[in-house]
């Protein structure tokens, strides 16, 4: 692989497992919508006239890393959000277009990659709103990260789907990770 593109092996087991189970091709429908979140992304760092350093893929989803001409907030803002609002105009010009399929997961993954969690958009989006450090976007992370995790616990008890608990674990784990590595460079 390139250097600006890496895909791990994780996303090529996650792909080869879900191939195998997912009898009803909703697996496509997502990886189509996680494409054009990620054109969202893309096109807005372009705008900002910033360059793309390496787009990651994994089994936890897509990441690029950009550098932009100068700081700014509302540029690293703008590029948080960029996804989502693409994943949110496909949804509801799919929805138009009766492809429910690929209306329902574009504002599924939407809708989550908003939560105010990072490594999550909406989590990178709160983060650019203070300064680097700031214990309030950290707390409100922690929060949701085990709100997902409790929801999907219900879930779990009341559908027998418990793939929401696993991500709400995962971000908990993640949350607590950072901050600990927080607590341990001193900024908090």
């Amino acid at each position: 692989m390139s250097e600006k593109l890496q895909i791990h092996d994780s996303f090529w087991l996650l792909l080869a497992t879900i191939l195998l189970i997912d009898t009803e091709m909703v697996f496509p429908a997502f990886l189509f919508c996680a494409a054009v979140h990620e054109l969202g992304h893309f096109i807005m760092i372009h705008l900002f006239k910033g360059t793309i350093q390496c787009f990651h893929i994994s089994a936890a989803g897509g990441m690029m890393q950009y550098q932009l001409p100068r700081l700014s907030h509302q540029a690293d803002l703008c590029i948080a959000l960029g996804g989502p609002l693409f994943g949110l105009l496909l949804a509801y010009g799919a929805s138009l277009a009766h492809a429910q399929l690929i209306a329902g997961a574009s504002l599924l993954l939407s809708v989550f990659n908003l939560l105010p969690i990072p490594p999550l958009d909406g989590g990178r989006a709160l983060e650019s709103l203070f300064f680097p450090g700031h214990a309030f976007p950290k707390a409100i992370a922690y929060f949701f990260a085990v709100l997902v995790f409790f929801g999907g616990i219900y879930l779990g008890i009341a559908h027998n789907g418990w793939g929401l608990a696993v991500m709400g674990l995962l971000l908990v784990f993640e949350q607590q990770i950072g901050l600990q590595s927080a607590y341990i460079q001193g900024k908090i």
